[in-house]
């Protein structure tokens, strides 16, 4: 019984070896079809990854260009600035000595004035303009004038500190209102 199932028995081996085998190649087909997607794939996204990257690394060029104009308009800002902080100084520092010298005077129009020692109105004596509401004009003492000349300089000095805010707000933000190329100073 056995010599007349063996032939059987071997053409069913051969048939499954045979199957086996033609399931081995068809697998192998779609494994190497996936392998092929699945490599595309990774390409794909390999360029997208280099994509960003580039774009990164353009955004970050664009972003220290625009750092480094703003440091160099900060830095231009501020020598002027500085500039013309020292000149309005020295302007200060001159002015206030010949002042206290008395080589230059401040003088202010008066209406009504009265002599320091005896009380009485200048206008009275016949000058003309004083004491009737004219126009006239008295140099104010050298020290008053000096310290007088010293708030002014106090206020000008403020004046140059939001002068300077503003060039550096305008540095920083060239785009807000106001900061147009005769803002900046």
């Amino acid at each position: 019984m056995l010599k007349t199932i063996l032939p059987y028995l071997i053409a069913v081996l051969i048939g499954a070896g045979i199957g086996f085998g033609a399931e081995h190649v068809r697998a192998g087909g779609v494994l190497a079809v996936e392998q092929a997607a699945h490599a595309k794939d990774n390409e794909r996204h390999a360029n997208d990854m280099l994509n960003v990257s580039r774009a990164a690394l353009e955004g970050e060029n664009r972003a220290i260009d625009a750092h480094n104009v703003a440091q160099a308009a900060l830095a231009a800002a501020d020598a002027a600035i500085t500039k013309e902080k020292d000149a309005h100084e020295a302007d200060n520092r001159n002015y206030r000595a010949a002042l206290a010298a008395g080589t230059e005077r401040v003088r202010v129009a008066v209406r009504n004035c009265t002599a320091a020692d005896s009380g009485v109105v200048a206008g009275a004596a016949g000058a003309a303009g004083v004491g009737d509401g004219g126009a006239a004009t008295a140099d104010l003492d050298p020290a008053v004038a000096e310290r007088v000349f010293g708030v002014a300089g106090d206020d000008q000095h403020e004046i140059d500190k939001v002068k300077a805010l503003q060039a550096y707000v305008c540095a920083v933000r060239p785009k807000t209102p106001g900061c147009d190329a005769s803002a900046v100073q």
